[in-house]
């Protein structure tokens, strides 16, 4: 049987995560809102 106690005590997270969502925050990536301004802006101009 499992301890989840004792497996609490070693768990470790895994760096894939972290480093994931440091990439997504520097890469500073648009989302639905920027790209629909973008284009409404597009849309004005001409």
């Amino acid at each position: 049987m499992i301890d989840f106690n004792e497996e609490l005590k070693t768990y470790q997270p895994g760096t894939l995560i972290e480093d994931t969502e440091d990439e997504i925050y520097r890469n500073d990536l648009k989302d639905i809102m920027d790209i629909v301004m973008e284009m409404t802006e597009d849309l004005r101009n001409s």
